[in-house]
């Protein structure tokens, strides 16, 4: 039993649901098409049960005709099929969208003003407060204006026609007095004004939410053409280059997993920082020759994205350390070792992953002949680590590298002789 009420319960939910895949909320048809088609399902159920209601209205009472029955459910269910009209058949066209929205207002309050004259009894006249709340669905302030007059219209003809009937089957049987009328005015007019500013205040924020949706799919499409060119130079950088096990980076890689061990990190460590000291002229995959239907697809894939992001900065900080590292041998004589470049640089490279690769390509490239220097041995090649470059790296550090520098020798002999 409660399997079948859960799924009765789904089905009405699902009945009333106007979430639906590619809709665009940015879109003011779209939106309004939803709203419609809201209201107008609230209003086909509105309509089968006051059916309902009046058939057993009219198996009990002998005044109601069965002509005023109609009278109040054709015109309202004619009003029920044009709107259904204008959502099925016109669901691109704004104005005939709008039209919808007009319809639904004159739908529903044709059925408060209706079913009260024809059925006057309190839960009739409580319909009107429904009319209203079915209005306010729509939330849009051109809507709800209509809604408010038309209501406050035929609740002040309702009033008034109460004041001066004999028999009122509302408020008394001797007919409602000028305070009465006030009374109930008040009332009416104070739950029109919470709902307009309700709907209001809704419309506002909606507005400003859809406005920065349009700011965030801007930046968004901006950023994605951004991401694109970030990573046709990662791709760039990612390329298999000549003899890339005979290069400096592959040496330096060797020997930064090499120090890795001696630092006493796992294996695992040390594998990111061969990857990582090698990421430059490797091959990562990175083909980017995508046309816009696959890129679309790509910036869909989070996983993707970041993969190709992590390679991207790595690549940038593994260029970054390369860079600073040639700079700082071009300017090993100079001055700036003691300046606040010096501290910058120092600053910018405190983490200990980035220090094991600056120093084992700073040895590599002293080793190595340079445009601007000769090839160094490695006993002067250390002397300059000791000497010049000591305080850019952590003590330990250095300490672990100069006391087994014969095994970088060896490293480095064994490569460069291949």
């Amino acid at each position: 039993m409660n399997k079948y009420i859960i799924k009765a319960l789904s089905s009405l939910v699902k009945f009333f649901s106007i979430e639906e895949d590619n809709f665009d909320l940015l879109n003011t048809t779209e939106v309004l098409l939803k709203r419609n088609v809201l209201v107008n399902r609230l209003l086909a159920i509105t309509n089968v049960l006051i059916t309902i209601f009046m058939f057993i209205l009219n198996i009990n009472s002998n005044d109601i005709t069965f002509i005023d029955t109609l009278v109040l459910l054709i015109p309202s269910i004619g009003l029920n099929v044009l709107i259904t009209y204008l959502v099925n058949t016109k669901q691109c066209d704004e104005e005939k969208q709008l039209l919808g929205m007009y319809v639904g207002v004159l739908s529903v309050s044709w059925i408060a003003f209706r079913l009260f004259a024809t059925y006057p009894a309190p839960y009739t006249y409580v319909f009107i407060y429904f009319a209203l709340v079915v209005i306010a669905l729509f939330q849009n302030r051109n809507a709800m204006l209509m809604g408010d007059v038309f209501i406050f219209v035929i609740a002040s003809y309702i009033h008034f026609s109460e004041m001066f009937k004999d028999f009122s089957p509302i408020f008394t049987s001797k007919g409602m007095s000028l305070n009465e009328i006030t009374v109930y005015t008040l009332f009416l007019v104070l739950f029109i004004l919470v709902l307009t500013a309700m709907v209001f205040f809704s419309e506002y924020m909606d507005k400003q939410r859809k406005d920065e949706l349009a700011k965030r799919e801007k930046i968004e499409n901006e950023f994605n053409d951004v991401l694109f060119s970030v990573f046709d130079t990662i791709e760039d950088f990612s390329q298999v280059t000549e003899d890339d096990e005979l290069s400096s980076d592959y040496v330096t890689a060797l020997m930064a997993k090499k120090l890795g061990l001696l630092l006493k990190y796992e294996e695992e460590k040390c594998d990111q920082l061969f990857s990582f000291a090698i990421v430059i002229g490797v091959n990562n995959d990175f083909s980017l020759d995508y046309d816009e239907n696959q890129k679309a697809s790509l910036l869909k894939d989070y996983s993707k994205i970041k993969y190709k992001l992590n390679i991207g900065q790595s690549l940038l900080k593994r260029t970054r350390i390369k860079i600073k590292c040639e700079g700082m041998v071009r300017s090993r004589y100079e001055s700036w070792f003691v300046s606040e470049n010096f501290k910058k640089i120092k600053s910018e490279d405190d983490s200990i992953d980035n220090q094991i690769v600056l120093l084992c390509e700073m040895y590599v490239i002293l080793r190595d002949k340079q445009s601007y220097k000769k090839a160094l041995p490695h006993i002067k090649a250390i002397k300059e680590i000791t000497d010049t470059f000591n305080h850019f790296f952590d003590e330990s550090l250095l300490n672990t590298f100069l006391e087994n520098h014969v095994e970088f020798e060896v490293i480095y002999e064994r490569t460069r002789s291949v």
